[in-house]
């Protein structure tokens, strides 16, 4: 009889564990590394099309037994570069888009991103998005929903989340340049869908 109990007693105490591991793992959050976080914007016009990058400056990264559960990330508008354009357009460019016919950075410093489901891939390819994401996406302070893949992974302590995103500008308010506001605008016309791709990197704290 006291062999059983005994038995029965590492058996409890093995469960408990595992599940109080388990819980601990998913409780965890990481912290978004800026230093090591990309993002890439990508707008296409009639004429050809333009990218450059956006700052990340902070963020979470959630991870349980399953993989990633859950993501944040603020966005510093007021930081949008071009890259594809000689400094002089550059910086005329950058100034046009944190101008109020675009993000108007003045009023709407940053934007946000947050996740509400997070669903696995099943039987997802090596190297390939293994989780697809749903969440809310809040620029000059409108929020909408937004759903794209994810390839996430851990390398020890750090977990990444690399993807590509695109949203309707339209949604949120920016208007220039776009068919969706204005007609006849001809060769003039800005696509309405901007593409972020985005490598995040994240680290527990």
């Amino acid at each position: 009889m006291k062999q059983h109990l005994t038995a029965t007693h590492r058996i409890t105490l093995w469960a408990t564990a595992l599940l109080v591991t388990a819980s601990v793992w998913a409780q965890v959050p990481l912290k978004v590394d800026p230093s090591a976080t990309k993002l890439v914007w990508t707008g296409t016009k009639v004429t050809g099309s333009h990218n450059g990058t956006i700052d990340v400056t902070e963020g979470r990264v959630e991870w349980n037994a399953d993989g990633l559960s859950g993501a944040t990330m603020t966005l510093d508008m007021a930081s949008i570069k071009n890259t594809d354009l000689n400094q002089e357009s550059a910086a005329k460019l950058e100034r046009h888009l944190k101008s109020a016919d675009f993000f108007n950075t003045a009023e709407f410093g940053t934007a946000m991103f947050r996740t509400a489901t997070v669903t696995k891939i099943m039987d997802a390819e090596v190297g390939k998005p293994n989780f697809t994401v749903t969440g809310d996406l809040t620029i000059k302070g409108i929020t909408k929903p937004i759903t794209f893949d994810v390839l996430a992974w851990r390398e020890g302590k750090k977990a990444r989340v690399a993807g590509t995103a695109v949203f309707n500008r339209a949604n949120y308010d920016v208007r220039y340049g776009s068919a969706s506001f204005f007609n006849d605008i001809g060769d003039k016309m800005i696509e309405d869908n901007v593409m972020l791709t985005f490598d995040l990197s994240a680290r527990e704290d």
